[in-house]
C-alpha cells in the first residue's frame, strides 16, 4: 500500500494504491494522521482510489475516522476513481452511502 497527498489551490488529493489490508491500515492512519490534526482548517480532500485493489475491514475503519474527524469540521471527504473491487466492498459495507 502506497500514499501520497498532495495539496494545490486549497484542495488535498490523497492518492492511494496497492493493498489496503489489515497490516497496512495502521500505516494507512500514521500517513492520514497529518491531515487529521488540520481537520479544524476545515479541509476538502480528494481521495483517489484508482489504484487500490483491496481494502480490508480496518482500512475502512480508519477511512470512517478520517471522514468523521474531517467533516465534523466542516471540512469534506469526497472519493473518486473507484475500482469495481473496492466499489464492492464499499456498498456492501454501507460505506457508499458516506463516500460517493
Amino acid at each position: 500500500m502506497d500514499t501520497k497527498i498532495t495539496e494545490k489551490d486549497g484542495r488535498i488529493l490523497l492518492s492511494v494504491s496497492g493493498e489496503l489490508d489489515t497490516l497496512a491500515a495502521a500505516s494507512f492512519q500514521e500517513d492520514v494522521e497529518p491531515l487529521m490534526k488540520r481537520s479544524s482548517e476545515g479541509l476538502n480532500v480528494e481521495v483517489d482510489l484508482s489504484e487500490l485493489n483491496y481494502i480490508a475491514s480496518k482500512g475502512l475503519r480508519v477511512f470512517l475516522m478520517f471522514h468523521q474527524e474531517i467533516t465534523s469540521h466542516g471540512g469534506t471527504v469526497k472519493v473518486t476513481n473507484v475500482t469495481d473491487t473496492v466499489k464492492e466492498v464499499f456498498e456492501l459495507t454501507g460505506f457508499s452511502k458516506i463516500f460517493f
